[in-house]
């Protein structure tokens, strides 16, 4: 009981003593309260920092997708109203072309009094009527947007020959030698009668015929069976098809051609072959890379590049073979050809194919130039929320050294029984300690001791009277400061012995550690009663 009681009471002159030692704090001028919203403000920021920089690794954030998706679709928007209305342009050309040629051969067979017939087996006849009909044709080719042009009617030179059938009398005029978008230069002669050719003073092709072979015109027998009023119902267009004895392909406009009674004789149209194609439409650039434009016949969600025509396909590998799968997605879709990705819009566009395949207006971009700026973005993100997240933990940190520490600090120097009280700067635990030391001050004057602490002291100063003369030298040399090593030398005795009698004193004043010993020594002090103690209770 006595060691709990004084256990008890030691603990009680160490706080104390702090008080004693402390002195008067003026009020600072920060408040905890706003200086702990500041704090937890920029933990917050620094959570929504690291928020945001999850949110950036995982790309959830980044808006290229949906931005890429608007720009592909103003692009694809672009595209489909540019290959409509070149269609279109070209089919209102046609017809035109139809009804001319149709004129003049009503004109031609009239003024000779013969029937349509009657230009089978006739070769000067047949040349003839391609000489007349050269003109027309160069005008036609002159004003559109084509590289080639013609028309063939249902006769042939000779029907006696093996495949005669298919072998058609007609004229076949294609620009030589393309290098841009906009044709111009040599006519070639490709199909038709050398006399014809040499009236109107065209050079031949180097793979120059004198008919037309229409078993390799898909369609042909399509248009030559239309039997309706408008002659825009019976235009047809084929997918690409091989250009008959060169290295070219191309895509025909079919238009029936009828004569006086509303008979379909023959069909005429114009030509786009793949480098004109090409030529006219070249690669859109955009951050995404370049944009490629494609017109393409659609098979459920497939693309038939064989039969596609494709723009400028200039920095990829992209080539009109094989399928190209689509996989629709929210903000764009997904081209597959063979093993390589393209992303991009497509869209279904008004034109009559004569495979029946619906025509799709495609634009599309290598995958890889849009990861490159997806992945440029997201780095970017990534960038600024590291930045964010770490100034907002610098920030909070400066402010928790700033604001807390002081707290801190004061603790640590009661734990250590600092004898000096030093103003924190924090307004509400200044004026809080700056009362409590002007309640002490104006209570009781400094030397008072609360009435336990006094009980302890006297009962302290009443053991002090069993020390024996040695023990009271030694406790005096400890109230002058002297260490344990100090003693032993003045005493001329072993620092073992010091520590013995140490053990003696202790016992006898009821105190558990030189700290607590050094406490008691310090409060009597304060209060004039020291030497009281070291005397063993004489005054």
């Amino acid at each position: 009981m006595a060691s709990d009681k004084n256990g008890k009471g030691g603990t009680s002159v160490l706080l104390l003593s702090r008080r004693l030692s402390k002195t008067d704090s003026s009020a600072g001028n920060r408040s905890i309260g706003g200086s702990l919203v500041l704090y937890w403000l920029c933990m917050v920021l620094a959570m929504l920092a690291a928020a945001l920089l999850l949110l950036s690794v995982t790309g959830v954030l980044s808006r290229t997708a949906r931005q890429f998706g608007e720009t592909a679709a103003l692009q694809q928007s672009n595209t489909a109203a540019l290959f409509t209305a070149q269609m279109d342009a070209l089919a209102a050309q046609g017809i035109e072309l139809s009804e001319t040629v149709s004129g003049e051969l009503e004109r031609f067979l009239a003024h000779r009094g013969l029937s349509f017939d009657a230009l089978n087996d006739d070769p000067a006849l047949i040349a003839e009527l391609e000489s007349l009909m050269i003109p027309t044709l160069e005008t036609t080719m002159a004003g559109s947007t084509c590289s080639g042009v013609y028309f063939c009617l249902d006769a042939t030179a000779n029907t006696t020959l093996p495949g005669s059938k298919t072998s058609r009398m007609g004229v076949y005029l294609r620009y030589s030698g393309l290098r841009s978008a906009h044709p111009s230069g040599t006519t070639a002669y490709f199909r038709g009668a050398v006399d014809a050719a040499r009236e109107n003073g065209l050079q031949l092709h180097n793979r120059w015929n004198p008919e037309l072979d229409t078993s390799l015109v898909p369609g042909y027998r399509q248009v030559m069976a239309w039997e309706g009023e408008r002659l825009s119902g019976g235009c047809l267009w084929t997918g690409r098809v091989p250009l008959p004895d060169t290295w070219e392909s191309v895509t025909l406009l079919c238009v029936p051609v009828r004569d006086g009674s509303g008979t379909v004789r023959g069909v005429c149209g114009m030509e786009l072959s793949e480098l004109y194609f090409g030529l006219s439409h070249s690669t859109v650039p955009s951050s995404y890379g370049s944009f490629l434009m494609l017109l393409a016949p659609m098979n459920g969600d497939t693309l038939l590049l064989d039969k596609a025509m494709l723009g400028s396909t200039e920095g990829t590998d992209l080539s009109a073979s094989g399928e190209m799968r689509i996989r629709s997605g929210r903000d764009y879709d997904t081209f597959i050809w063979n093993d390589t990705t393209y992303l991009g819009k497509y869209q279904v566009i008004p034109g009559r194919l004569a495979d029946g395949y619906p025509l799709a207006a495609v634009t599309l971009v290598p995958e890889s130039g849009y990861r490159h700026r997806a992945q440029t973005a997201r780095i970017g993100w990534i960038l600024g929320s590291i930045g964010f997240l770490a100034g907002m933990l610098v920030l909070a940190a400066a402010l928790s050294r700033r604001f807390t520490t002081p707290i801190a600090q004061s603790f640590a120097a009661a734990r250590s029984q600092a004898q000096d009280w030093q103003p924190t700067g924090i307004l509400e635990i200044d004026e809080l300690t700056a009362y409590f030391h002007s309640l002490l001050r104006e209570s009781q004057p400094e030397t008072a001791l609360p009435r336990q602490v006094e009980s302890l002291v006297s009962e302290l100063i009443d053991r002090a009277k069993g020390l024996t003369g040695t023990e009271r030298v030694i406790l005096r040399y400890y109230a002058e400061g002297y260490a344990v090593k100090d003693i032993s030398g003045l005493l001329f005795i072993s620092v073992g012995t010091v520590k013995g009698h140490n053990s003696h004193i202790y016992s006898k004043l009821g105190v558990d550690s030189y700290d607590s010993l050094k406490a008691y020594l310090d409060i009597l002090r304060r209060c004039e009663r020291l030497e009281e103690l070291l005397q063993g209770g004489g005054k």
